[in-house]
């Protein structure tokens, strides 16, 4: 008789992030062009980070790889930390004109949304 844990299904939380980045990212485009772009911007700021972390967090599961576990839920959050900057700072340089509302109101929506991940992933 085998037993085994079967992985939460953590692939619908960046897509649940992606569709209300989307959705936010419209809603603001009803108010300016540079709203939805900045919106979009946003969102993607720390949906990318989210979603690179997940990748690393559930790439090894299983008592006998738990080393590799905590090894990349260390790195994991070093990058998505690290993505994050980078991510502000592409936008900051690159996208004019920009509206900061938008942009910190999309980045928080979707840092919002993490509270929700265990329902989401029905964990």
């Amino acid at each position: 008789m085998s037993s085994s844990i079967q992985r939460p299904p953590v692939h619908r939380i960046p897509l649940l992030q992606l569709a209300l980045t989307f959705v936010f990212a419209f809603l603001c485009l009803l108010h300016s062009k540079e709203a939805g772009i900045s919106a979009l911007a946003g969102g993607l700021i720390s949906l990318v980070p989210n979603a690179y972390f997940i990748f690393l967090a559930f790439r090894y599961s299983g008592a006998q790889q738990i080393s590799q576990v905590l090894n990349n839920l260390y790195k994991g959050g070093a990058w998505k930390m690290v993505l994050t900057a980078l991510g502000f700072a592409l936008v900051f340089k690159l996208l004019h004109p920009l509206n900061i509302t938008a942009l910190f109101a999309g980045f928080l929506l979707i840092q919002a949304s993490n509270l929700f991940n265990a329902k989401i992933a029905n964990l």
